[in-house]
């Protein structure tokens, strides 16, 4: 698991997931450098940082590097939100910087057929949107790109399915946005925290299965 040390680094909903599926976990925080965790899955979180053209630093740009070099081997991935981001720009697609944030509560576009496991609604909280890279599926998409996709046993989620109403509060306080831009998601996630439970956890058995 690569991600920061203090912002959305919580697993959230991934932490009974991957007790469930025996895996032993090893952390690897963005601040200290150095080279990717090892193991059977890389999993790669969210950052406030960017890969948007124009935007894009070393440390990220490193991370990309690093990202190709293990999905070209075949190895399976799973990047959440900025995760999903390094991985559109490592298999050669593009991330461009959105003119605002966008924050909602969504149902997304899917044609897939687990419909039910992928529509959500799910967290939708970022700065920039994605252009799937060429050769990849397309799994679910929002009005402005990209959201799920895929290429072998590498998958980008933009969409925080990680947090809980709790989590994604401390993000927004972490990020310093105000509260009314984030409490009505909070609310909502809150209401339906059981549904969005069961959703997370198929969508990532859906993902294990296909690696």
């Amino acid at each position: 698991m690569l991600s920061h040390a203090d912002i959305a680094n919580e697993f959230g909903h991934l932490e009974p997931w991957l007790a469930r599926n025996d895996f032993k976990v090893a952390r690897s925080h963005r601040e200290l450098g150095g080279p990717l965790p090892q193991g059977d899955l890389l999993i790669v979180m969210g950052s406030p940082t960017s890969v948007a053209a124009g935007h894009l630093q070393p440390p990220a740009a490193a991370e990309i590097a690093m990202v190709a070099d293990w999905v070209g081997q075949g190895r399976p991935y799973l990047g959440i939100c900025f995760g999903a981001q390094i991985l559109a720009c490592a298999l050669g697609g593009t991330v461009q910087r959105m003119p605002e944030t966008f924050r909602g509560y969504n149902a997304i576009d899917t044609t897939a057929s687990q419909a039910k496991v992928f529509a959500g609604p799910w967290v939708i909280w970022h700065d920039d949107v994605i252009t799937a890279p060429p050769g990849c599926q397309i799994i679910g998409t929002y009005q402005h790109g990209d959201l799920i996709f895929r290429k072998g046993s590498a998958w980008g989620l933009q969409p925080h399915i990680e947090v809980t109403a709790e989590i994604l509060e401390r993000m927004a306080i972490a990020l310093g946005a105000p509260e009314h831009d984030w409490q009505p998601l909070t609310a909502a996630l809150a209401a339906d925290a059981q549904a969005n439970s069961s959703r997370t956890a198929l969508l990532l058995d859906t993902f294990l299965a296909d690696t």
